[in-house]
């Protein structure tokens, strides 16, 4: 066994290695991805307020917001005529539900949702430069990064017609939500160095890994990219399962009941990308299970290659010349981020090698593979047909019970058998002539030996007789 698999011990090692880095792999670029890129988590953020249980927490943020600074009883008993100004507390609470509807659908609106994502971005940009050292505005000692949401609740307010007052009544404190207070920074920026730098290491070790396992296993390498294509699949459910696990786990603990919902769709919108990634690699692995299946030594594999043996081997220029485009199409993709180009390079580097091994074991399998043998296939292809089609019943309503009370045919079908019964003898010896002709042609071009010749003969007769 040891002889004729090399290095499995090793190889099984690397694979149960594999699946690990794979899992650390995409959750660190998930949390590189989500957190460190600004474009990323605008557009997270403008997908959250658009969910509706979300637009409903935060329009009831704001209204509370607007009503703690404002005193708007007050505000009404100043408009409010004569006798009128008794009623100022009755229209406050009428005026309170009009500021809840008119809340919900000004964060509809693109101006609206254009301040909640400069917020979001601006926040996000705070945070990164802190966990990153590279802000002189707050520090690790005294700083605080918080979310800045004052402009969204006056736009609010200039929905429901108290624009003016709340500009005069809230102060600048209002509308901030903190995301990280400075004794928790200097934490955060441990956990910010030592994600940056394992997500990229981790995503180009898992594809090294794989190329050193199917290195490793020569004569078996179709069965080291199953296992292996088996193991991405294997982690990625556990991304999978991770990630629904924590749901519901974290969402009833962050969350009161109320504003569950919105933290539940919060979280499943913050945790798309996750899910994205994990697809991903699934899909990618349903791939290399094509691939597997084609370098094995199945009887079927073995004939497509000897199929593909002729385009690949006569025309390398051209098998190659797709393979790169196919491959500067892929890097062009990710020609904006530096790190996601390089996973990508490694990636059509390791393609490429094993573009040339396959392409090697082709030439190698069949060394004078062209045309003829395609024209062989096809021939007998065609034959085959032909020779169904000629055998095919001649009466299908005979293997058919009657429609008459019984399987005895009627006068009719029996006139239209022996209507048929009589002209058989005329194209059975045509039949017989053309396979004839057809087995002596297969044997001329050596696609039949003299032993198989004489057997589709015999074979031949026997039918006949």
């Amino acid at each position: 066994m040891t002889a004729e698999r090399p290095h499995r011990g090793w190889v099984s090692f690397l694979t149960v290695l594999i699946g690990i880095l794979t899992v650390v792999a995409v959750l660190t670029t998930w949390v590189d991805r989500q957190v460190f890129d600004t474009q990323e988590w605008g557009d997270t953020s403008l997908e959250m307020l658009q969910d509706p249980d979300i637009q409903k927490a935060v329009a009831d943020f704001a209204v509370e917001e607007l009503y703690a600074n404002v005193d708007v009883d007050a505000e009404l008993k100043k408009v409010l005529p004569g006798d009128t100004k008794d009623l100022s507390g009755i229209a406050a609470g009428a005026l309170r539900q009009v500021a809840d509807q008119g809340a919900q659908r000004a964060l509809s609106n693109q101006k609206v949702q254009d301040l909640w994502r400069a917020a979001n971005e601006q926040a996000l940009s705070s945070l990164v430069a802190i966990l990153e050292d590279n802000s002189n505005i707050v520090s690790t000692t005294d700083g605080k990064v918080t979310l800045e949401l004052q402009p969204l609740i006056i736009e609010i307010a200039d929905q429901v017609g108290l624009g003016d007052q709340a500009r005069a009544n809230i102060p600048a404190s209002t509308g901030q939500i903190e995301i990280v207070d400075s004794q928790e920074l200097s934490t955060a920026q441990t956990i910010t160095s030592v994600i940056q730098g394992t997500a990229l290491v981790t995503a180009i070790l898992v594809l090294l890994l794989i190329g050193l396992a199917v290195y490793l296993s020569p004569g078996y390498r179709w069965l080291s990219v199953l296992w292996v294509t088996v193991t991405l699949i294997i982690a990625s459910v556990v991304i999978l399962i991770l990630q629904s696990a924590l749901g519901s786990l974290l969402v009833p603990e962050l969350a009161s009941p109320d504003i569950e919902p919105a933290v539940q769709a919060a979280y499943d919108i913050a945790t798309g990308l996750l899910i994205s990634i994990a697809w991903s690699i699934i899909w990618s692995a349903v791939l290399l299970i094509v691939l597997a299946w084609l370098i094995s030594p199945n009887k079927a594999a073995v004939s497509t290659r000897k199929f593909l043996a002729v385009p690949v081997g006569r025309y390398p220029g051209a098998y190659y010349g797709v393979l790169g485009l196919i491959a500067f199409v892929f890097l062009l993709t990710a020609a904006g981020d530096l790190r996601e180009f390089l996973v990508r390079l490694m990636i059509v580097i390791l393609f490429g090698t094993g573009s040339w091994f396959f392409r090697r074991q082709l030439m190698l399998e069949n060394p004078d593979a062209d045309f003829s043998g395609i024209s062989d296939f096809f021939e007998r292809s065609r034959g085959q047909v032909k020779e169904k089609w000629t055998n095919r019943p001649r009466n299908i309503s005979k293997s058919l019970p009657g429609f008459r009370g019984g399987d005895k045919p009627s006068a009719e079908e029996g006139d239209a058998e022996t209507a048929i019964t009589a002209a058989q003898p005329a194209d059975s010896e045509t039949s017989r002539l053309d396979r004839l002709e057809r087995l002596a042609s297969l044997h001329e071009r050596g696609v039949l030996s003299d032993e198989e010749f004489a057997e589709e003969k015999a074979r031949l007769r026997a039918r006949e007789d």
